[in-house]
C-alpha cells in the first residue's frame, strides 16, 4: 500500500504557514490511518484556495490524483474558494449547529462550488472527518482539541458540501 499511497507535499515558502502545516498534518493522519481516505484522495482532481480571516493566511490546495500540493496562498486560478473566520471554518468542520448560519449570514463566502460539482463533492468527501473518529468522540460529550487543529482543513470540504447542498 505505501507504494499507492497519496504523496503530501508542502511547496513553496522556505517555513510553511500554520494553516499549511495543519492542512498537510491532517491530510497525512487520515491517508495513513485510513485507506478510503488515501482511496478518496486519489479520485480528486482540482484546485481548492481557502483563505483565513485572521492574519491574511491562505492556502491553495492542489489535488492531482496520486498527489496533494498545498502552497501558501490564493491561487486566483482554483476552482473553489472558501474564506471565513478561522473559529467559523473550525465549527463547520466539526459540524456545528450554527455552521449553515454562519454561511447564511455572509460569515463564510464559498465561491465557484456549482461550477465544480464533482471536485466539490470529492474534496468534502476527502476531507470530512474520518467516520470513525466522529463515532469515537460522541460519547465524550465535547469536542478534542485536535479538531480545531484539523478545523481549518475540514472546515473547508465541510463548508463546500453544505454549500452544495444549499443549491
Amino acid at each position: 500500500m505505501q507504494d499507492d499511497r497519496v504523496k503530501i507535499i508542502l511547496k513553496g515558502a522556505e517555513e510553511p504557514s500554520g494553516l499549511a502545516m495543519i492542512f498537510s498534518q491532517y491530510f497525512e493522519q487520515n491517508i495513513g490511518e485510513f485507506s478510503y481516505k488515501n482511496k478518496q484522495a486519489m479520485k480528486t482532481r482540482g484546485k481548492l484556495a481557502i483563505e483565513a480571516l485572521e492574519g491574511d493566511v491562505a492556502v491553495t490546495v492542489a489535488f492531482k490524483g496520486g498527489e496533494i500540493e498545498i502552497v501558501d496562498g490564493r491561487d486566483p486560478g482554483a476552482d473553489i474558494f472558501v474564506r471565513g473566520g478561522i473559529f467559523s471554518l473550525t465549527e463547520l468542520a466539526v459540524g456545528g449547529t450554527g455552521a449553515l448560519k454562519k454561511l447564511a449570514g455572509g460569515d463564510l463566502t464559498v465561491r465557484s462550488a456549482w461550477k465544480h460539482p464533482l471536485f466539490a463533492a470529492r474534496v468534502a468527501r476527502f476531507m470530512s472527518l474520518p467516520h470513525e473518529m466522529k463515532a469515537r468522540e460522541a460519547g465524550r460529550g465535547r469536542p478534542p482539541l485536535w479538531k480545531l487543529a484539523a478545523g481549518a482543513g475540514g472546515a473547508a470540504a465541510v463548508g463546500l458540501a453544505a454549500y452544495f447542498l444549499m443549491n
